[in-house]
């Protein structure tokens, strides 16, 4: 995967969040030595579903989602939860052979 990892960046920070993936890097909130297993397999799966589909068709897809959960009354919470990309890398982030079949 072509990736790049930036650690201690100030989006995530801003945003309240671990970690946000921006192809083709992945900015985290924190150093890298306390980024998780678990935390930067789930990144990496963004980057691969973003490989797999391209970077425009991941990110309009993406956001179409996550509004439209939205507008079904949907917590932003449950909407972000509910997006497709989410659900595959909540899904197989404590998986560590998930790359195995990418």
């Amino acid at each position: 995967m072509n990736c790049n990892p930036i650690f201690d960046a100030w989006l995530p920070k801003k945003l309240g969040v671990d970690a946000i993936t921006l192809y083709p890097y992945i900015l985290f909130a924190m150093q890298g030595d306390q980024v998780s297993k678990k935390l930067m397999r789930h990144e990496l799966i963004h980057c691969a579903q973003i490989e797999k589909e391209g970077v425009i068709k991941f990110y309009l897809k993406y956001v179409f989602e996550y509004f439209k959960n939205r507008f079904k009354g949907m917590s932003h919470w449950k909407a972000y939860r509910s997006i497709s990309y989410e659900v595959e890398a909540y899904k197989n982030e404590d998986n560590e052979f998930y790359f195995e079949g990418v």
